[in-house]
């Protein structure tokens, strides 16, 4: 710490241990002497000049990035836990996390439907259609089977200006989906299945059929 003479101003380095607690000192050029106390450390810290405004916003900064990243991390955790109930309601993002290297399995892959067929039921109660056809594992591994979603969209022959505007506007008859739960729930390598469809009503009319795997990305 640095001390004054109080009569010549003359200025002295001297360390806080040789003070002790306050001690008499003597000025080496106009031989004052005086009673010098000792000051604590946290009271000439008080007085220190304070950290440079720059060093303060960049240590700032870093604070920031540290808790964003901390952020990010716990979202990227909590998504990878849970990854898979969230592609079950959209199924469309396991191939965007299979594009970001997430290891994901998509639903169906390795399996394909084949020799789709559809033939008609008419009873008392009205016209059912019955579906059937063939699923192929086309991989070396076992597979697991999924249920099959079947959708029936209308098909109304419709043409002119109001076929164009229902194309426009995706007018074209609300579709018929249910889902059918296979008789096995694995298949082996180039195993194969047959399946049919329990009688589903339908109403008068031509449909599109669409088989696919329940919540296989379209």
């Amino acid at each position: 710490m640095i001390i004054t003479c109080p009569s010549c101003a003359r200025r002295y380095s001297v360390s806080l241990e040789s003070l002790g607690e306050g001690k008499i000192v003597r000025c080496s050029v106009c031989l004052k002497t005086w009673f010098q106390p000792a000051v604590a450390p946290d009271i000439l810290n008080a007085f220190a000049p304070e950290k440079p405004i720059a060093q303060q916003a960049k240590k700032t900064h870093s604070l920031r990035w540290s808790i964003g990243i901390a952020v990010i991390l716990f979202i990227l955790a909590f998504v990878g836990m849970a990854r898979h109930q969230i592609v079950s309601q959209f199924p469309a993002l396991a191939l965007v996390c299979r594009a970001l290297n997430i290891p994901m399995e998509i639903v169906g892959e390795g399996l394909e439907i084949r020799a789709v067929t559809s033939s008609m039921k008419r009873t008392n109660q009205g016209l059912s259609i019955i579906l059937s056809g063939e699923i192929v594992n086309v991989t070396d591994q076992p597979r697991m089977l999924p249920s099959l979603k079947i959708a029936l969209t209308p098909i109304k022959k419709e043409t002119g200006a109001i076929e164009t505007l229902k194309k426009v506007l995706h007018l074209k008859g609300k579709s018929i989906s249910w889902t059918h739960k296979l008789s096995q729930n694995k298949l082996l390598s180039n195993e194969r299945i047959l399946f049919e469809t329990e009688a589903h009503p339908i109403s008068e009319g031509e449909f599109r059929i669409d088989v696919n795997f329940d919540g296989a990305p379209r």
